[in-house]
């Protein structure tokens, strides 16, 4: 006891969810649980974890309604997630609730945690393994696997693709990005099936994602062998359909397309083990469009960095090109450059 009363600070007041650490969130919901439930969970843990929560709520002061409310969304939403389906769903979070008493408005409460933690089918579906998800893609019709595509997150997507059969692939990719648009109907039917075979799923999608846009957007997340497979593949079938979705996407090699200023900003923003490793392998032209735009000092590090890496896998100058790519957009998104890859850009110098 007294190790923990040497270790209290000041009281503290908790108002902003995102600042709040993991211990800092389970102090706050055993509070919110009360003296009883909490206990059986403290039970549980070990005695350094409850030493930790036990200092945290000594410190806590006041708790915003805020708070209270994003942490037991959270909590819910990892009972749901991690299919705890005996100790959790909204039966649980509502006898939990009623141990509060009248000190909350538990209707309120559980219409909050409703439409924050619903999961869809859809949704559900890609929490699982990547493989297993590949597994049951793999063996539909590509074009229903299109249809699930068109639900699913886009860096999910990419991640599944590289587990795909090549073929299949760019048979999947094709069609969704010629899908225009998909009845609630034909939804249905396609929640019926994840239903039926992986189980525990009752909400249904209702964001269809499909087109050249999407694909650009998948294939900017995928790994580099499988965006080449793809995008030659759509290109034999539909020579003008690769060219739409070419158009959308930011490939690496665009950047060797930005004037000399524009350059000269991004890599002061990049990070550096992210610029050696991405350039590992490009070609000549884009290396040097770099080099030009660095001081002397810097393109001399950056060669020996590049020579010092050695052979690289290619999935890791990918990722890092990825990263690369990403900052280039926040740097857009905010303002700062201004891509230029269409003819229809207007722009003021």
């Amino acid at each position: 006891m007294a190790q923990i009363q040497a270790k209290r600070r000041a009281p503290v007041t908790y108002s902003d969810l995102n600042s709040l650490n993991g211990i800092q969130k389970a102090a706050v919901l055993m509070v919110t649980l009360g003296t009883r439930p909490a206990a059986d969970i403290l039970r549980t843990l070990t005695e350094q974890e409850v030493e930790a929560i036990t200092l945290e709520i000594a410190n806590m002061r006041n708790v915003d309604s805020d708070v209270v409310f994003g942490v037991l969304k959270e909590y819910y939403h990892a009972m749901v997630a991690r299919n705890y389906t005996l100790e959790g769903g909204y039966d649980k979070a509502r006898e939990l609730l009623g141990l509060l008493g009248s000190k909350i408005d538990i209707d309120k409460v559980m219409r909050i945690l409703k439409e924050n933690t619903e999961l869809t089918v859809f949704e559900q579906f890609q929490e699982n393994k990547v493989q297993q998800i590949a597994n049951f893609i793999q063996n539909e019709h590509p074009q229903v696997a299109a249809l699930i595509f068109s639900q699913l997150r886009v860096e999910r997507i990419a991640e599944i693709l590289d587990h795909l059969e090549p073929e299949f692939q760019a048979d999947v990719i094709y069609r969704l990005a010629a899908m225009d648009k998909i009845t609630s109907e034909v939804v249905h039917e396609i929640e019926g099936v994840i239903k039926e075979q992986m189980g525990g799923m009752d909400a249904l999608g209702d964001q269809v994602r499909s087109g050249t846009q999407t694909v650009a957007q998948i294939l900017n997340e995928a790994d580099m062998a499988v965006e080449k497979n793809v995008l030659d593949e759509i290109e034999e079938r539909d020579p003008q359909m690769a060219e739409d979705i070419k158009e959308k996407m930011f490939l690496f090699e665009d950047i060797g397309t930005f004037d000399d200023r524009t350059l000269q900003l991004v890599v002061g923003e990049l990070d550096w083990n992210d610029l050696v490793m991405g350039l590992k392998g490009v070609y000549d032209d884009l290396l040097n469009k770099f080099t030009f735009n660095m001081s002397t000092r810097a393109s001399d590090m950056l060669g020996e960095d590049m020579a010092a890496l050695g052979p690289v896998p290619v999935k890791e100058v990918k990722e890092a090109q990825q990263r690369i790519i990403r900052k280039i957009k926040e740097l857009e998104e905010d303002g700062q450059i201004v891509i230029r890859k269409g003819a229809d850009v207007e722009v003021v110098e």
